[in-house]
């Protein structure tokens, strides 16, 4: 079974996608988007990019990335999350 891309709305109102495992093990989430045509559009960006991404591996992590931390979206759960209709869209 493949992995499900969950559409929401955070606690800021913004709109927001994670990518789920098969188990429910949320593998990423994404950053916020100002509507949800655009969240759709970054679910289909990723969809693309991710089919022939390559792997890089970095001997250390970015300074400009997470400046010696976590994602913000990792550390802590999105509350409110809120699903919408997503017509148009399939697996």
């Amino acid at each position: 079974m493949a992995g499900m891309f969950e559409l929401f709305i955070d606690a800021e109102a913004s709109f927001r996608f994670q990518l789920t495992a098969p188990d429910g093990t949320v593998m990423a989430v994404s950053r916020p988007f100002p509507s949800k045509a655009a969240a759709v559009e970054g679910i289909a960006a990723v969809r693309e990019y991710a089919g022939m991404g390559h792997v890089r591996e970095l001997a250390t992590a970015p300074v400009d990335r997470f400046l010696g931390s976590r994602p913000r979206a990792a550390v802590r759960p999105l509350p409110q999350r809120i699903p919408v209709q997503c017509q148009g869209m399939t697996g």
